[in-house]
C-alpha cells in the first residue's frame, strides 16, 4: 500500500509505492532527488518512511524538526536521524526542471505526487538508479489487451507479462531500413512498414521474430526460411507477395516482404457486419488462388498451405484484386516414403482443417478442404465448421425450393464435394478445381481416352477397359507398388491405402 516519507531538506510530506525502497523520487515541495531508504527511523512526531497514508494525519501535531546544516559544495548531504544519504548537486547546478506526469502513460489513471510508479498499474515512471532525463523516447506500450502497461523505450518484452513488445518507430535495421509503424503483432512477433532507404525509400513490410528461447528460436527460425523459399519458388504468380531479404542476427531474424496496400478478407467482412461477397468475385478470386495451390501441390516433394483461410488473403486498394499471404505454416510433404508417411507438425485452423490435417498427416487435397471452406466464408458471411458444414449443404441442396438460387446451385456443390470428410470425395487436384471454377458447373462423368465408355468422375479406372484414369499416387507403403488417386486399397497387395 502506499507510504508516506518526509522529505529529508523541506520535511515535506509526500506518497510513495510500498516497493519503492531503494528508488530515486522527487519531492514534489522542494524538487529535491533522493534514495528511499529502507526503513528509517523518524523523528518525533514525523511520519515513518514506511508509514502507512493515513497515519501522519491520526497522530496529531508534529514537533518542529531542526533543520540540518547546509552541505558543503559537491558533498553528500546526509539527512538528520533519516538513516540515508542523498547525494546532493553541486552549488550553482541549476535544479531538475522535469516534472512528474499528472496521469500514468500506460493506464491514465492519476498520479500521486512525485510518485515514482503508477498505483493502478505498476508502471516505472523512473529506472532505478537514473533520473527523468536519462530516457528518451515514448513508452513501449505493452500489446496484449490484458495488460497494457507502458514500457520503457527500447525494452523487447513487457515488463508485467512478458509479452514481445514492438520496435520503436524511427529504429533502423541493418542501417536500411526505417521502421514507421506497427501493422501487427501475433505469437511470433511483429509485423512493421517500413522504408527502404537505398532502394528509392519504397515501402517495405518486416516480419520481426521475436523469441527469448535459444531452442525455440532455432525451430521459428526454420520456418523463417522455408517461408523465403517458398516466395522466392511462388514469385512468377501474381498474388503472391515479393521476398527481398531474409536477415538473421543474432537473436533476431527479420523477412523483409514486398508492403501490400490493403486489409485482409476477414477483417473486411467484420468490419461490414459480417456482409459477403458476391458469388462472381468469389469464383475470380478462386481460380487465382488454385493458381497457387497447383504450383505448389506439383513441386518436388509437394508443398502444403496447411492455413488457407479468408485472414490470409488481402483485398487490394483496387477492391478487386488479391493477394495470399502468411506462407509460414507451408511445408514440403518429404521425398521418401518414410518422410511422407511420418506425423507433420499440427498447424491447423478449426473449422478450414480437414481430419487427416488434424492428425498432422496433411496432403495437397487438405488444401483444396480449406480453399471450400474459405469460399463458403466469404459467399455467407459465416464460418465453416469442418465437413458438418457439407453436410448441411447436403440438405439444403436437396430442396429445390430452398434458399440457394439455382444459378449458384453447382457453386455450392463444388464447396460440398470439397468440405468431404473422405480425402477420396474431394477433388484430386487444385486444377481440376479451377477447371470447373471456369466452367461454371460440376464435372460428374468423364470419357475414357482409350475406350471412350463414360465412367463417373473421379473413378481410379475405366469400369469397361481398366485404363487408369486419375493421376498416379505415392507408392503403396506395404508393397512399393504405384496405384491411381481414388483408390482405396492397393490393386497390387490390397493394402488399405490413405
Amino acid at each position: 500500500m502506499p507510504q508516506v516519507i518526509g522529505c529529508p531538506k523541506c520535511q515535506g510530506q509526500m506518497q510513495v509505492p510500498d516497493n519503492a525502497v531503494g528508488k530515486q523520487v522527487r519531492c514534489p515541495h522542494c524538487q529535491t532527488v533522493f534514495q528511499v531508504g529502507t526503513t528509517p527511523p523518524a523523528p518525533a512526531g514525523v511520519p515513518s518512511a514506511r508509514q502507512p497514508v493515513g497515519a501522519a494525519a491520526s497522530s496529531g501535531a508534529r514537533a518542529p524538526v531542526p533543520s540540518p546544516p547546509p552541505p558543503a559544495p559537491g558533498a553528500a548531504r546526509v539527512s538528520s536521524g533519516a538513516g540515508f544519504a542523498v547525494p546532493s548537486a553541486p552549488t550553482g547546478t541549476p535544479g531538475v526542471t522535469a516534472t512528474t506526469p499528472s496521469e500514468c502513460p500506460a493506464c491514465r489513471s492519476a498520479l500521486l505526487p512525485g510518485a515514482i510508479a503508477c498505483m493502478e498499474c505498476g508502471y516505472l515512471l523512473q529506472a532505478e538508479g537514473a533520473s527523468a532525463g536519462d530516457i528518451e523516447g515514448p513508452p513501449n506500450l505493452c500489446t496484449n489487451p490484458a495488460c497494457g502497461v507502458a514500457n520503457p523505450p527500447g525494452e523487447r518484452y513487457c515488463q508485467r507479462c512478458s509479452t514481445p513488445l514492438p520496435t520503436s518507430a524511427g529504429t533502423l535495421l541493418q542501417g536500411r531500413y526505417k521502421i514507421e509503424r506497427l501493422l501487427a503483432m501475433g505469437g511470433f512477433g511483429a509485423v512493421y512498414l517500413a522504408t527502404d532507404t537505398k532502394h528509392n525509400n519504397r515501402q517495405v513490410a518486416i516480419k520481426d521474430m521475436i523469441c527469448a528461447d535459444q531452442q525455440e528460436f532455432n525451430i521459428r527460425l526454420n520456418f523463417f526460411r522455408r517461408e523465403a523459399e517458398i516466395l522466392r519458388s511462388l514469385e512468377t504468380i501474381s498474388i503472391v507477395p515479393r521476398v527481398y531479404e531474409l536477415i538473421e542476427q543474432g537473436q533476431s531474424a527479420y523477412l523483409i516482404l514486398e508492403f501490400i496496400r490493403g486489409q485482409d478478407l476477414l477483417k473486411l467482412m467484420e468490419t461490414n457486419n459480417n456482409r459477403p461477397f458476391s458469388v462472381d468475385q468469389v469464383i475470380e478470386w478462386g481460380k487465382s488462388i488454385c493458381e497457387v495451390l497447383q504450383h505448389m501441390h506439383t513441386q518436388q516433394p509437394p508443398l502444403v498451405h496447411r492455413d488457407l483461410k479468408p485472414d490470409n488473403i488481402m483485398l487490394l486498394d483496387d477492391q478487386r484484386s488479391i493477394k495470399m499471404i502468411d506462407f509460414g505454416t507451408a511445408r514440403d510433404l518429404g521425398r521418401t516414403q518414410k518422410e511422407k508417411m511420418a506425423a507433420k507438425t499440427r498447424v491447423y485452423t478449426e473449422g478450414y482443417a480437414p481430419p487427416e490435417q488434424i492428425v498432422g498427416k496433411p496432403e495437397p487435397r487438405s488444401d483444396l478442404f480449406a480453399l471450400a471452406g474459405t469460399l463458403y466464408h466469404l459467399v455467407t458471411g459465416k464460418s465453416p465448421e469442418g465437413f458438418y458444414t457439407a453436410r448441411e449443404l447436403e440438405t439444403q441442396l436437396k430442396d429445390a425450393n430452398g434458399s440457394i438460387p439455382a444459378q449458384h446451385r453447382w457453386f455450392y456443390e463444388l464447396i460440398k464435394i470439397n468440405l468431404a470428410e473422405d480425402v477420396n470425395e474431394r477433388y484430386f487436384s487444385a486444377r481440376e478445381f479451377k477447371a470447373d471454377l471456369e466452367r461454371r458447373q460440376v464435372t460428374r462423368e468423364v470419357a475414357c481416352p482409350k475406350c471412350r465408355h463414360v465412367n463417373p468422375v473421379r473413378e481410379p479406372y475405366c469400369a469397361r477397359c481398366a485404363e487408369p484414369l486419375t493421376d498416379p499416387t505415392p507408392p503403396c507403403h506395404h508393397c512399393g507398388k504405384t496405384n491411381r488417386m481414388g483408390s482405396r486399397c492397393c490393386i497390387h497387395c490390397g493394402n488399405r491405402l490413405r
